[in-house]
């Protein structure tokens, strides 16, 4: 391996973990004041090494998404960041096949949507704080798998505080069924009792329980309200997620509106209510 190794450890274990990334999502997240041709001839010598490939993709300017090659991922198995914590998550291989590619993009630029926001900002949100489907288990109810668990320091000097999400990729219509049971799979992670019945399992983990953030893809801008009512509609047949949704903040918003304006704007819709837009942080 050639060059800066610290920056090529980085881009590494990002794509150990996101599986799949496209240039300018690396760039990012780690390109810093360097323009994006950096992150592109580092890619290249990474690809030089066998340590990555990439696929190009079908859209307009056949954009190259990366992966690592075996090579590559054995490599970056061995950095402390890209082992598995208490969340498990699934590996990249079993990502790509239960998820798909633009799946897997999607997370990626949420992903750097908080990050570039939370640098804006002066806040705290690094290229490993977001966790690609981490496994969260329930008693007899097999478990609860969003698309991604984000953490998130917000504010600044002392008045500094952590936030946590659990973020849900939502195609309305197709994927109706599904997000009704990733929120019907969240509550029942809300719900479960402690050890002997005491309290509720997940504050011997959180301090508060991680808000709920479904982000719309395939969604036009006039087509928003219509899929949050959707969900507010599919959250009322449930008692259960209706209890999660009246105590935990939640919200919808469109990619588009997340990516080009940043999580702080007000583009989330609350799910709990027909209250206005705000920012994420304000649900």
């Amino acid at each position: 391996m050639h060059g800066d190794l610290e920056t090529d450890h980085d881009v590494l274990v990002t794509l150990h973990r996101f599986t799949l990334a496209t240039a300018e999502q690396l760039h990012q997240l780690h390109g810093g004041t360097a323009g994006i041709k950096q992150t592109q001839k580092r890619l290249t010598r990474l690809h030089t090494d066998g340590l990555a490939e990439f696929v190009t993709l079908p859209q307009a300017g056949r954009a190259k998404a990366w992966h690592l090659t075996a090579q590559g991922a054995a490599v970056a198995a061995t950095f402390p960041e890209a082992r598995l914590t208490d969340a498990q998550t699934l590996d990249g291989e079993q990502l790509a096949v239960r998820h798909g590619r633009e799946h897997l993009l999607d997370v990626g630029r949420i992903h750097s949507a908080f990050v570039a926001d939370a640098r804006e900002r002066g806040e705290d949100c690094g290229p490993l704080d977001l966790r690609p489907a981490p496994e969260l288990p329930v008693d007899g109810a097999g478990a609860y798998r969003p698309a991604a668990e984000l953490t998130y320091t917000a504010g600044t000097g002392e008045e500094r505080h952590r936030l946590r999400a659990f973020v849900e990729r939502h195609r309305p219509g197709a994927g109706a069924e599904e997000t009704a049971a990733q929120l019907a799979a969240c509550a029942a992670v809300w719900e479960q009792a402690g050890p002997g019945g005491r309290g509720r399992a997940w504050e011997r983990r959180w301090r508060a329980f991680p808000r709920l953030l479904v982000v719309l893809v395939g969604t036009a801008a006039a087509g928003v309200r219509g899929a949050v009512a959707d969900l507010r509609l599919a959250a009322e047949e449930n008692p259960a997620v209706a209890e999660l949704l009246a105590a935990v903040p939640a919200g919808a918003a469109r990619i588009e509106d997340l990516v080009q304006r940043g999580p702080s704007a007000p583009v989330w819709h609350p799910l709990s209510s027909g209250g206005r837009a705000c920012g994420w942080t304000e649900l």
